[in-house]
């Protein structure tokens, strides 16, 4: 047992190294590294996925990127460029050369990077600390974020971005000490591979010209005896050859995309002034509600307010160069949010290279609570309370990860899409064959086929401009077989009856795989005919008759009742006297409790909604007692003058649902009144 401490205390990197992988079973890296994307922004981890095998079966031409949706040059072309320098997805496309394509070698060298990151925040915690239980607790701290170990192993190039900004900080911090150049070349270089991978990952390189230039003009005095910087251009000349690299790239990609008209990937910014009060609102609550505890636990966020605090009490005692670095960076992270607000709402990814900020409040923590108290810094009750915190923190990113890859991943509805590739090479479709691919309104199910296409994708513009809607109806699919679309997928017969527009194109039936439906769309011969769905029965209530109760609409004959009879309401109707009033006080409308609902039913539902612009309310379906089903609906079909508008909702049961009972209501979560009226339910057999 002596001689294991001994050997423990001799190879720290050893140890850590052995915790590391400990927390990543506990994580399931091993099951998720051969994962395809999917779960949370699979679309940005298919784009990523998509750059890369595009790189790899068109000629590795690294100034020629393009991805599978063909929504550039005027919907023929898949050339567009993100903002980050490729260098990811090119090495990643070289081991594809050597070892074919396999999404297992893109997360595993993802992983690998990040890990080689995070060992290196480890020796940069021993360096600073001399302390071997803090350099590999507090890195794992770190490995408790569940938007870092989500990201960690995954497809996105923002964790390695931050894993070469770990770098560069411990050889920065070597170069402070010790005061050697090749120190401080190493961490320019670390930086600028960072930057290359992510500009946001740039956070600290500026921040270090910072004080390079306040030293250079003589601001501040960083307490040293000599200068931090001998020369300061030589310190300076580095960083910006590193910055105007990476500027040449973002100005390369801007012009590569304005060349081929796309609006794919963002180079521009989605600042908070472009949103009014209900708009930033909406942003804060997604990041309260939905976001925050993916950052870290709320223990954590207590324990860095706590350490902030401590600084802030202590500044006069502290690292001058390493507080002036906090103060640069929290400023760059104050105008990165102002700048990119809108993107935080959906965008969890967006705070990776924010987490350098959170690493070094730790790191100068620490630092002077060994200066100024090495009694509480060196006692073992805090280190093992500090360990079960840590513990706290792994099982919480755990339950996170299990989450986003169990509960909430739709992977499943996509399966067959990731496997059907071998079996479109024997119809003699070829990977650059182009398809329309439906239901997809990213650009997943290009991927998955390896196909080249279009989907149901909205290209928004960037909030700019007039959206450009691909095959959202028959026109859009004709504009596609203009553009060269031979095939039509449709994964799931239920999409032929939901969008009765598809079947003028669903004549030719070619083959079918699992769920999907291929169909050629150059040969018009028939051999496909949809089956007939058959109504089991309509509902329809508007909303002009209460029980005696006052507590529900009557509707078809007193036979069947619809819950929420407490918003009727005389200020508005569509037609009649009456309708339905929701608002803060009573969010939710007309409900309707179905009973006998089989897999494969499904239903066609309808209502009038007379709202206020940008409204967030409509038609939900959803199991009784859990079971997983829960869908949402506002999707207008048809407007009057009056004000007045159509919603719909139709969907298929695809799962048995607990006690076959299926519960359709109208809710508004918003606080302005909004009225509803003549609800209709349509309830079809199941075809299958």
């Amino acid at each position: 047992m002596h001689n294991l401490k001994d050997i423990l205390l001799k190879y720290p990197g050893f140890l850590f190294v052995t915790t590391l992988l400990v927390f990543s079973f506990l994580y399931d890296y091993q099951s998720i590294i051969s994962k395809p994307p999917q779960s949370i922004h699979a679309w940005r981890q298919s784009d990523c996925a998509s750059l890369t095998l595009n790189y790899y079966e068109n000629g590795m031409r690294f100034f020629e990127p393009e991805t599978h949706n063909l929504t550039s040059d005027g919907g023929t072309t898949g050339k567009c460029s993100p903002s980050e320098i490729p260098i990811l997805y090119y090495c990643v496309a070289l081991l594809y050369s050597a070892f074919g394509h396999h999404d297992i070698i893109f997360r595993l060298l993802n992983t690998l990077i990040f890990f080689f990151g995070l060992f290196y925040l480890f020796k940069l915690f021993r360096f600073v600390l001399k302390d071997i239980f803090w350099s590999i607790a507090l890195t794992l701290l770190i490995f408790t974020a569940p938007v870092l170990v989500y990201y960690g192993n995954n497809y996105l190039s923002n964790s390695s971005a931050l894993a070469f900004v770990f770098v560069g900080w411990y050889y920065f911090s070597r170069f402070l000490d010790e005061k050697k150049n090749r120190w401080f070349l190493l961490s320019v270089l670390a930086f600028f591979i960072g930057g290359a991978c992510k500009i946001t990952a740039l956070f600290s390189a500026f921040a270090i010209c910072g004080i390079i230039v306040l030293e250079l003009f003589k601001q501040v005095n960083f307490g040293q005896q000599q200068k931090l910087f001998g020369k300061t251009y030589f310190y300076l000349l580095p960083f910006l050859a590193a910055f105007f690299v990476i500027g040449s790239w973002i100005l390369f990609a801007h012009w590569y995309n304005i060349s081929h008209r796309c609006t794919y990937f963002s180079t521009t910014i989605f600042p908070i002034w472009d949103l009014d009060k209900t708009g930033i609102n909406t942003v804060l609550q997604a990041i309260s509600q939905r976001w925050l505890d993916n950052y870290f636990h709320p223990s954590t966020l207590i324990f860095l307010g706590i350490c902030v605090l401590f600084l802030i009490f202590t500044f006069r005692k502290g690292n001058k160069p390493l507080q002036w670095i906090m103060i640069f960076i929290s400023l760059e992270l104050l105008a990165y949010s102002i700048l990119q607000f809108w993107t935080f709402k959906e965008h969890d990814y967006y705070v990776i290279d924010m987490y350098i900020l959170p690493v070094l409040i730790i790191l100068a923590t620490f630092d002077r609570l060994k200066t100024l108290a090495k009694p509480i810094f060196n006692s073992p009750y805090l280190k093992i309370a500090f360990a079960l915190f840590v513990t706290i923190n792994a099982w919480h990113a755990k339950q996170i990860i299990t989450e986003r890859y169990e509960s909430i991943n739709n992977f499943q509805s996509q399966e067959d899409l990731y496997s059907i590739e071998p079996y479109l090479r024997s119809l003699g479709i070829q990977h650059d064959d182009r398809v329309i691919s439906i239901p997809d309104y990213s650009h997943v199910s290009l991927y998955a086929m390896n196909q080249k296409g279009w989907t149901e994708y909205v290209d928004a513009q960037f909030n700019r401009g007039e959206k450009k809607y691909y095959n959202h109806d028959s026109a859009g699919i004709a504009e596609s077989i203009e553009n060269g679309a031979k095939y039509l997928i449709i994964n799931g017969i239920k999409e032929l009856y939901i969008k009765p527009y598809l079947q003028a194109f669903s004549r030719n039936l070619v083959g079918e795989y699992g769920n999907v439906l291929i169909f050629d769309l150059k040969n018009q011969t028939q051999n496909y005919t949809l089956p007939e769905r058959k109504i089991r029965y309509t509902i329809r209530c508007d909303a002009e008759t209460l029980n005696d109760q006052k507590d529900s609409y009557i509707i078809q004959d007193n036979v069947i009742t619809a819950g929420n009879g407490n918003t009727q309401s005389p200020e508005e109707a569509l037609e009649g006297k009456y309708s339905a009033k929701l608002d803060k006080n009573n969010p939710f409308g007309m409900t309707l409790r179905l009973n006998d609902i089989q897999k494969g039913d499904s239903f066609a539902i309808s209502v009038w909604r007379k709202a206020q612009k940008d409204s967030r309310s409509g038609i939900v379906a959803a199991s009784v007692g859990g079971g997983g089903l829960y869908l949402h609906g506002d999707k207008v079909i048809e407007t009057e003058e009056n004000g007045w508008e159509k919603l719909q909702l139709e969907f298929f049961i695809q799962q048995d649902l607990p006690n076959h009972e299926l519960s359709i209501y109208l809710y508004n979560p918003g606080e302005t009144p909004e009225w509803f009226d003549n609800l209709e339910a349509v309830h079809y057999a199941s075809c299958f």
